[in-house]
């Protein structure tokens, strides 16, 4: 399997699960203490199904969404306008998602509470609200009907005009608080997110977490074993890669960690996770590769780049940050952990790796 193909999975699973769940109080609060009040409540809606559109602009076009909840479990299927459609299942025990137009499955096994396959919508937005709590001001823009529902609408303005995470607005249900819609503008793309069908205690009948997988589809196989990492030395990691390119430690910035897994074509790949005084600040990943990671069409959500000289590509949301770029036999991926960096900043770090040998 293509390590890229791997991450359009991952990437439509992410920008599909933004949604926030929490209390069932009403009454007149802060725009902070809606936020709070809502990202503090343990129980979350247990069953309901949605219906929603999402407008991802220039980068990936528009997509229609249809996601089925009941406790814990959880279906999302997309279908967007240039052809896609996946459809994510989580059942519990096993999270599988299918590529329709490409006739692929992929399967994990995961032991129960070991694994949460389909993040849930208050975690995603949970850390989403904290990367703005001091870089935004939040205010209560009035109340608006979403999908027929009574909501808030809050709105958050970037503090500075370079920052990453833009002006974004919030549609909070008063009841559930689940977010209805949301708008962002991050690194000058426009996506939209707005709910057209909401119905909460729906009946959904438990065959909607099971996947008719045709007979000739591709199937492959997953575990948690095959996503297992060791941490490892600098030394071992020179052993098996050979001469590749590393960012070396200075002005406060540190290798916290390297890590080892197989990756998905049971290839050794490595991670470098760098902090600065005690913050993650993001993690760069090394991998040989051959004739199987031939370049590819972008995936949902990416666009071309130039990282050191090289063609790269970058996916840029508010959930998920990558750089990606092959050079001289590598293939290398930067992560951006800390929502204070910019792109160019990257850019500019990824300029100083030198070879290590």
């Amino acid at each position: 399997m293509n390590w890229k193909k791997s991450l359009r999975a991952v990437g439509l699973v992410t920008a599909l699960t933004f949604s926030l769940v929490g209390c069932n109080t009403q009454g007149s609060y802060s725009p902070q203490e809606i936020i709070d009040q809502a990202l503090q409540e343990t129980k979350e809606a247990d069953t309901y199904y949605g219906e929603y559109t999402m407008d991802m602009g220039e980068l990936s076009g528009k997509a229609q969404v249809k996601e089925w909840t009941k406790d814990g479990k959880r279906r999302i299927e997309m279908t967007s306008e240039n052809g896609e459609h996946i459809i994510s299942v989580n059942n519990g025990s096993q999270l599988i998602t299918y590529d329709v137009v490409g006739n692929t499955v992929h399967k994990m096994n995961y032991a129960e509470g070991a694994f949460d396959g389909l993040q849930s919508p208050k975690d995603q937005a949970e850390i989403l609200f904290k990367m703005m709590k001091d870089s935004h001001d939040i205010s209560i823009a009035g109340e608006e009907k979403i999908a027929g529902r009574d909501t808030y609408r809050i709105v958050a303005k970037a503090k500075k005009t370079d920052t990453l995470l833009g002006d974004m607005e919030v549609w909070i249900d008063k009841k559930t608080w689940l977010t209805l819609k949301t708008t962002t503008n991050s690194a000058g793309n426009k996506m939209t997110t707005e709910y057209t069908k909401l119905d909460v205690d729906k009946k959904i009948d438990d065959a909607q977490f099971t996947v008719d997988i045709p007979e000739d589809a591709t199937v492959e196989e997953m575990s948690e074993e095959d996503y297992a990492s060791e941490t490892v030395t600098l030394d071992e990691a020179i052993v098996q890669l050979g001469q590749f390119l590393m960012l070396p430690e200075a002005e406060g910035l540190t290798v916290h960690t390297i890590s080892l897994d197989k990756g998905l074509e049971e290839r050794p790949e490595f991670t470098f996770e760098y902090v600065k005084e005690e913050v993650q600040q993001f993690s760069v990943s090394v991998f040989k590769v051959d004739a199987s990671h031939a370049e590819l069409d972008n995936i949902p959500g990416e666009k071309e780049i130039e990282v050191r000289g090289q063609k790269g590509t970058i996916m840029d949301t508010e959930n998920f940050r990558y750089i990606s770029w092959q050079e001289k036999g590598y293939q290398y991926g930067i992560i951006i952990e800390n929502p204070e960096l910019t792109t160019e900043d990257i850019l500019a770090y990824a300029q100083q790796m030198t070879v290590v040998q």
